[in-house]
């Protein structure tokens, strides 16, 4: 059995987040590596600090060029794809085939729209899109024209081309070639993303894609296997077995409260560090938090995403991300990028309680237990987290709101004053 600590240090070496990072901007090699362990960056249009995609990288390697990663699914040959995942997500193109086997979003399908129109649509998309360049759902509406709106899954209002667009996308039939500067899909026949586009049968994919995200997790219960790309649990336990019988995978047991124990799976090639050292600002969209019940059972910590919350609701914040140091999630801090005065809006920072860590703090390389000691050491750690961010995003200062809430504000405020801007 594995005790909770091990769990948090297994967890974080597998997601490369168990130590400091490197010096220095990291270089192509480094970014397709920590792409190629985490297998999976999901895509979102939240532009409020960073895109999703780009803040994953940024946590493990410290300031890079985004162009690095935007050209593994940007230019041919495209390592990368775009795909459902995770939600939208970026993918290895190589797992595009055992995705597209096993998600089901319903919600996406255009098998309401009357038959003999999709059937001409469709027709119509993919002739137009093996005889131009990449387009956008925009382009393609433009050129076969309107055919009516359909209002669908959270009253998005798509037009039938999008619907037909979308389903022809979602079932594999065509790629994305990457998204432009104002963030819109562009599509392409698959056949020029890859010539390997065969759907495998849903066992045989569902094994593909828990391999991945067991090595991505280092160890998780069959509910987090499943989790990482949205696959049933029920697939995602069947395959772990047989990963299991073939060594990939070892059983073991998690601690669990009340003294109980969960099973779990560990990768053959997952670690243990003796200690855990890292300092990262983790996004609501990175991999390490994907499944918010392994957060919670594992660190202690309730983590919620307040821009899908209403206002009144909100705990922790409009956009906020955690802060990890050591083997502890030790605090919340609600970001913003105003891009126009170049700076960093901190609107809000909250500590965890290190009582609710599961299992203890000790000798897990956070913060000291004295609390007033624990808090200094929090905020020094967080203030110089927060100024290389505002680096890499080219922001001249990290400046914390007059009304900012949480209880580490005071402390915050009092240690960004004496930081140099720069």
């Amino acid at each position: 059995m594995l005790g909770y600590s091990e769990a948090r240090r297994a967890a974080l070496a597998a997601q490369r987040l168990h130590r400091r990072r490197p010096p220095g901007p990291a270089g192509a090699r480094s970014v397709r590596a920590v792409a190629d362990r985490l297998s999976v960056l999901q895509v979102d249009s939240v532009n409020i600090l960073a895109r999703a995609h780009y803040l994953p990288v940024y946590s493990r390697l410290g300031p890079y060029d985004q162009a690095l990663l935007d050209r593994l699914s940007h230019r041919s040959p495209r390592s990368w794809t775009e795909y459902w995942a995770h939600e939208a997500s970026l993918v290895p193109t190589r797992l595009r085939p055992a995705l597209v086997a096993v998600q089901r979003r319903t919600w996406i399908s255009a098998t309401d729209v009357e038959g003999a129109l999709r059937a001409e649509l469709s027709a119509g998309i993919l002739d137009l899109l093996e005889n131009s360049r990449p387009l956008t759902a925009r382009q393609v509406e433009a050129r076969l024209g309107d055919h009516g709106r359909y209002e669908g899954h959270w009253g998005w209002n798509w037009s039938v081309v999008r619907r037909v667009l979308e389903d022809l996308f979602a079932s594999g039939r065509i790629a994305s070639a990457g998204r432009n500067a104002q963030f819109e899909r562009r599509f392409f026949p698959v056949s020029r993303l890859t010539q390997d586009a065969d759907t495998p049968e849903p066992h045989a994919a569902a094994v593909e894609l828990v391999r991945a995200a067991s090595r991505a997790l280092g160890v998780a219960t069959d509910t987090s296997l499943a989790d990482y790309y949205r696959i049933p649990v029920k697939a995602a336990r069947t395959a772990a077995q047989e990963l299991g019988r073939a060594g990939v995978l070892e059983p073991v047991r998690l601690p669990a409260p009340g003294g109980r124990t969960v099973p779990a799976w560990r990768h053959a090639e997952a670690t243990v560090p003796r200690t855990a050292t890292g300092r990262a600002l983790v996004s609501p969209f990175d991999p390490l938090v994907f499944h918010r019940p392994r957060v919670e059972s594992l660190f202690g910590v309730r983590y919620r995403l307040g821009i899908y919350t209403p206002a009144a609701r909100r705990t922790r914040g409009y956009y906020s991300l955690l802060f990890l140091l050591g083997e502890q999630l030790v605090a919340q801090v609600d970001l913003k990028a105003d891009r126009a005065a170049r700076l960093l809006l901190v609107r809000g920072v909250w500590s965890e309680d290190p009582a609710a860590v599961p299992g203890g703090p000790e000798n897990d390389g956070g913060p000291a237990r004295n609390p007033r000691a624990g808090v200094r050491q929090v905020v020094s750690e967080l203030a110089a987290e927060l100024a290389e961010l505002s680096r890499w995003l080219v922001l001249e200062e990290t400046v914390l709101d007059a009304d900012a809430e949480g209880d580490l504000a005071p402390e915050l405020r009092r240690t960004l004053r004496k930081l140099p801007v720069f």
